[in-house]
C-alpha cells in the first residue's frame, strides 16, 4: 500500500476508535449545585434589599437541586437509551446510591452559606456610617479613593418619565459592571463608568473609613482621563434608598488627583510597554496592549466599535487564554531546563500569579487564575483535572471571596464561555471532522460554541447579532496566539535595562504589531460588510428568545453527536458466498486527493479572506489627498466634509448611519468639527449624530426645522455642545472656508402637538453656500441645499439669484423629481453631486433630473456608483477622486 494510502487507512482507523469510545461520564458534576447555589446566593445577597431573601432563595435552590438529582439519572438513561436505539428499561439503581448526591448537596450549602456571610460582611461598609447614611438618604458625600479600572465609556438613550432607570444599556467592553445608573428619568446618560475603591467618605460633616468598591458614572475628560492606581479626592451624588446594595454614584464634580509616591516596578513596566507600542502605528497602540495585559486606553474607538460589531471585543480582555499561554511558557521552559512535572507546574503557578499581579484584579483574570491554580493542584495531588468541575471550585471560590461578582457582566460572560467550550466544543469539532480537517474544525467550535453560550447576555448589552462573529474570530484565531506571546516576551524583555531591554524587545513586539495590525483589518474589514449587525428585540424578551435559539442549536449539536457515537449493532443474519472486494487502492488515492483539494481550498478562502482583511486596513491607513470636500458614503442620505484645516473640516449632515459616517471621519482623519450642519431633521440627514458622540470634538452646531423643537438626536449625541439656527444672511469665516447662510425664512412653526409634513419640513432645509479659498488664491464655490423641493427652490431664487451661482451643486433632495431643475440652471455647475443609496427603493436621481444634466454638459458624481469621492483642486481645475479607488 501506498504512502498516501496509509496515511488515510491510520487515519480512518483512528477516526473509528475516537468514534467507538463510550460516552460514559464525561462530566463531572459534583460541584455543580454548589456554583449554581453560590451564584445565586451571592445575585441576591449583593442586589436584593437584604440577607434574608438570598437565604430563602438559596434554600429553594438547594430543594430543587436535590429533586433535580433524583430525577435527572433515570430521565437521562431513558434519553440515552432512546438515542442509542436499544430498549427503554431502565436499570437499577445502586443499593448504595438510594437518593441524591447528599455530599454535593451538603458542600453547596456549606458554600451559599460563606458566600451569605461574606456579602453580610461586605455590605457592612454600604448600610452603617456615613456612606450607609448617604445611600439612605441621597445626597453628596466626599471620597477619597483609588482608580480600580481604566475608565471606559458608556452611553444610553434617556429613560422614560416615571420609569425607573436602568443599568447599562449596552456595555463597550467585557467586564462593564452592572447596577443601576444614578440618573433621573428622562435626562441622557452618557459618559464613562469608573470604579473606585472607596477609602475615606466624609458626609453632614461625618468622617469614616470605608472598606468597599464603588461603580461612578461620571462626565467630562477629568474623569475619562484617570488611570488605574491613582488617588483620588471627589464629590459624588447617591440616589435615595440605595443602602444595603453595591454603591453605585454619580459624579458631582472633577475629581481631584492626589499626588502619590513614586509609581512602582509595575506601573513603570506597563507604561515603557506601553510608550514602546505608540511607535508601531495606532492599531498596536490599542491592540497589542489590550491583548497582552487587558490595557485598553489607547484602543481607537472606530476599531472598539469594529470589534464589537465583529464579536472580537474579548480579545482585549485578559482571560483564561492568556493565563495558560503564561503557564504554558512558563512550565515549557522549566521543561527545557530539566525540571521534573511538579517544578513546572509550580513554575507555571508561579508565572500565572505574577501575571494576575502585573494586570489587576480583573474579574475574568480571577476567574481564569483560580481554575490553573486549582488544576495545577489537582494535578500535583495525583487526582485527575476535570474541566467542569474545575470550573465549578473558581466560580465557587471567587464568590465566596468577591460576593459583587456575580452580577459583573464579564464574569458572567466569562464563566459561560468557558462552560461552553467544556461542555460544547468537543461534540461540534467531531461533528466537524467529519467534513473538515480536524484543526478546522476545532477553530470553527470554539468560538461557535462560546458564542452560542453567551448569547442571551450579549443581546442584553447590545441589542443585536453579530453576523460575522464566527468568521472573524476563525480568522483571528490563529494571529491571536502570536499577539500575546510576542506582547509577554516583549514586557518581559522590557524588564532589563533600559537600552538593553529596548533593544531586545525591538524583534518580538514588531512582529506582535503586524499581526495586531491583522486583527484590526479583519474587525474593520468584517465590519463594514453589508448586514454586520443584525438587529434583535430589547429587554428580557430578547434575552430569553436568544437562549431559546442556542438551547435548540446547542441541542441539536449534542443529539446528532450522541446519535453519530451509537455502537453499530452486533446482531444479525449471516450472509453466504464470498465476502465483498477489498477496495482498489485506486479508491484510497482518490479520497486522499478529495481531501487535500479540501484542505487547499479551506486554505486559500482563508488566505483571500486575510488578504481582503489587510487590504481594507491599508484602504484605512492611507494617508488622504490635498483634499477640498469629501463627498461621504453613507447609503440613502447626505453627508459632507468641508476641510478648513489640517484634520479639521466642516459637516454638512451625517447620514443615517453612525458607523458610515465614522468610517468617513476616519478616512479623511477628522480630530476636530468647527461646525455641524443639520439641514433638516429628518433621519437620513441627522440618523448619524450618535458617531458624533464618541468621535471627534465639536465646536458648533447648526440647525433648521419646521417642527417646533430641535431634532431629538442632537440633544441626545452632543447635549453639551450650542446649537443654533442661523438666519438668513449670517456668515462665518472658518480658515479658508466661507459659510453663508442663504435660506430659509424664518419657518412658521406648526401648533402644539402638530407635526410638519415632509414636504414642509424638506422645504425648510438650511440653504448654505460654501466658498473654498485654496493656497494659491484660487476658490471654488458650492451650494447646498439639503432636501430643497420646487416650492423652496422658487423662494430661494427670488431671494438670492446671484447667491446660487456656484462650480459645484449638491443635488437637492438627492437628485429626486420634486427637487426641480429650475436650482440647476440657476446655479451653472460645473459638477454636480447626488449623494444617494445604491438600488434604492425612490428612484433617485430620477432620470428627468439626469438627462438635464446631460444636456447642459454637467458632469455627475454619484456615491451609489462612485462611493466615497474626494474633490480636489489642481489650479483652476475641480477633479473628483473615488476614495475606494
Amino acid at each position: 500500500m501506498s504512502g498516501p494510502a496509509r496515511r488515510w487507512a491510520r487515519a480512518l482507523e483512528h477516526q473509528e476508535h475516537r468514534d467507538a469510545r463510550a460516552p460514559g461520564r464525561t462530566w463531572d458534576l459534583r460541584l455543580l449545585p454548589a456554583a449554581l447555589t453560590s451564584w445565586v446566593t451571592a445575585l441576591l445577597a449583593t442586589t436584593g434589599p437584604g440577607p434574608l431573601p438570598a437565604a430563602a432563595g438559596a434554600a429553594a435552590c438547594l430543594a430543587l437541586l436535590a429533586a433535580v438529582s433524583a430525577a435527572a439519572p433515570p430521565l437521562a438513561a431513558r434519553a440515552l437509551a432512546r438515542l442509542r436505539g436499544t430498549p427503554r428499561t431502565v436499570p437499577p439503581r445502586p443499593a448504595t446510591r438510594t437518593g441524591p448526591a447528599w455530599s454535593a448537596l451538603a458542600l453547596a450549602a456549606l458554600a451559599a452559606a460563606a458566600v451569605l456571610l461574606g456579602a453580610v460582611a461586605d455590605g457592612r461598609a454600604t448600610t452603617g456610617g456615613p456612606l450607609g447614611d448617604a445611600l439612605a438618604e441621597g445626597g453628596t458625600l466626599a471620597v477619597t479613593a483609588r482608580v480600580l479600572e481604566a475608565p471606559r465609556p458608556w452611553t444610553a438613550a434617556p429613560a422614560a418619565p416615571g420609569t425607573a432607570p436602568a443599568g447599562p444599556g449596552a456595555a463597550p467592553s467585557d467586564g462593564e459592571p452592572a447596577g443601576r445608573a444614578p440618573w433621573d428619568a428622562g435626562e441622557e446618560r452618557s459618559g464613562v463608568v469608573v470604579e473606585l475603591a472607596l477609602e475615606e467618605v466624609v458626609h453632614d460633616a461625618r468622617r469614616a473609613r470605608a472598606g468597599t468598591t464603588a461603580t461612578v458614572f461620571a462626565q467630562g475628560p477629568a474623569w475619562a482621563d484617570l488611570r488605574p492606581g491613582q488617588r483620588l479626592t471627589a464629590v459624588l451624588a447617591a440616589r435615595p434608598g440605595t443602602a444595603g446594595t453595591a454603591p453605585v454614584l454619580r459624579a458631582a464634580a472633577a475629581p481631584t488627583v492626589v499626588p502619590g509616591p513614586e509609581p512602582g516596578a509595575r506601573e513603570r513596566l506597563r507604561a515603557r510597554f506601553t510608550e514602546r507600542t505608540d511607535r508601531l502605528g495606532p492599531d498596536a497602540a490599542g491592540l497589542l496592549p489590550g491583548m497582552t495585559f487587558g490595557e485598553r486606553a489607547g484602543l481607537d474607538p472606530a476599531l472598539e466599535q469594529a470589534m464589537r460589531d465583529t464579536g472580537l471585543t474579548h480579545l482585549t480582555a485578559v482571560s483564561g487564554a492568556n493565563c495558560a499561554l503564561v503557564a504554558v511558557l512558563a512550565g515549557r521552559g522549566a521543561l527545557a531546563l530539566g525540571a521534573g512535572r511538579r517544578t513546572c507546574l509550580l513554575a507555571g503557578l508561579g508565572a500565572v500569579g505574577c501575571f494576575v499581579v502585573l494586570v489587576g484584579p480583573d474579574p475574568s483574570v480571577l476567574r481564569a487564575a483560580t481554575m490553573g491554580g486549582l488544576a495545577a493542584l489537582a494535578l500535583l495531588t495525583g487526582r485527575p483535572a476535570v474541566s467542569l468541575a474545575t470550573l465549578g471550585a473558581a466560580v465557587t471560590v471567587l464568590l465566596v471571596v468577591r460576593p459583587g461578582l456575580a452580577a459583573e457582566y464579564g464574569f458572567v460572560l466569562s464563566v459561560l464561555a468557558t462552560a461552553g467550550i467544556v461542555v460544547s466544543a468537543r461534540p461540534l469539532t467531531r461533528l466537524l471532522g467529519t467534513r473538515v480537517p480536524e484543526l478546522l474544525g476545532t477553530a470553527v467550535a470554539v468560538p461557535a460554541v462560546a458564542q452560542l453560550w453567551c448569547a442571551p447576555v450579549l443581546v442584553l448589552l447590545q441589542p443585536a447579532v453579530p453576523v460575522y462573529a464566527l468568521p472573524a474570530n476563525v480568522l483571528s484565531a490563529p494571529v491571536v496566539p502570536l499577539v500575546t506571546v510576542c506582547g509577554l516576551l516583549g514586557l518581559a524583555l522590557l524588564a532589563l535595562p533600559e537600552g538593553a531591554g529596548e533593544t531586545a524587545a525591538h524583534v518580538p513586539l514588531t512582529a506582535g504589531g503586524l499581526a495586531a495590525r491583522l486583527v484590526a483589518g479583519t474587525a474593520r474589514g468584517l465590519a463594514a460588510a453589508p448586514g454586520a449587525l443584525a438587529p434583535w428585540p430589547t429587554g428580557a424578551g430578547g434575552a430569553v428568545l436568544m437562549a431559546g435559539l442556542s438551547a435548540a442549536v446547542l441541542l441539536a449539536v449534542h443529539a446528532l453527536d450522541l446519535r453519530r457515537r451509537r455502537p453499530r449493532p452486533t446482531a444479525g443474519r449471516l450472509r453466504g458466498g464470498p465476502a465483498p472486494p477489498s477496495r482498489p487502492e485506486e479508491h484510497w488515492r482518490a479520497r486522499d486527493r478529495t481531501r487535500r483539494r479540501r484542505a487547499a481550498a479551506a486554505a486559500l478562502l482563508v488566505a483571500l479572506v486575510a488578504a481582503a482583511a489587510l487590504r481594507a486596513d491599508q484602504l484605512e491607513r492611507r494617508p488622504p489627498p490635498a483634499w477640498e470636500a469629501l463627498v461621504c458614503d453613507v447609503g440613502q442620505g447626505d453627508a459632507l466634509l468641508l476641510r478648513t484645516g489640517p484634520a479639521r473640516a466642516v459637516l454638512v449632515d451625517t447620514g443615517p448611519d453612525p458607523r458610515a459616517l465614522e468610517r468617513c471621519l476616519r478616512r479623511a482623519g477628522i480630530d476636530r468639527l468647527d461646525l455641524v450642519v443639520l439641514s433638516h431633521a429628518h433621519a437620513d440627514h441627522t440618523g448619524g449624530l450618535p458617531a458624533l458622540a464618541r468621535g471627534p470634538a465639536v465646536t458648533a452646531v447648526w440647525y433648521s426645522t419646521a417642527a417646533a423643537v430641535p431634532p431629538p438626536e442632537l440633544a441626545a449625541a452632543l447635549p453639551a455642545v450650542p446649537a443654533a439656527t442661523p438666519a438668513p444672511g449670517t456668515v462665518r469665516d472658518l480658515g479658508p472656508l466661507r459659510l453663508t447662510v442663504l435660506a430659509p425664512d424664518p419657518p412658521r412653526r406648526p401648533g402644539a402637538g402638530t407635526a410638519p409634513d415632509s414636504a414642509q419640513e424638506n422645504n425648510a432645509s438650511l440653504v448654505l453656500r460654501a466658498e473654498l479659498t485654496g493656497p494659491g488664491g484660487t476658490g471654488s464655490s458650492w451650494l447646498l441645499a439639503g432636501d430643497l423641493q420646487e416650492e423652496g427652490a422658487r423662494a430661494l431664487l427670488r431671494r438670492a439669484p446671484g447667491a446660487v451661482d456656484v462650480d459645484v451643486l449638491k443635488l437637492s433632495h438627492h437628485g429626486a423629481r420634486n427637487g426641480g431643475t429650475a436650482i440647476i440652471d440657476a446655479s451653472r455647475p460645473r459638477l454636480a453631486v447626488a449623494s444617494v443609496g445604491a438600488d434604492n427603493p425612490y428612484g433617485h436621481p430620477h432620470p428627468a433630473v439626469l438627462g438635464h444634466l446631460e444636456r447642459l454638459g454637467v458632469p455627475l458624481v454619484r456615491t451609489d456608483r462612485h462611493g466615497p469621492v474626494w474633490i480636489l483642486r489642481e489650479g483652476p481645475r475641480l477633479r473628483a477622486v473615488p476614495a475606494d479607488g
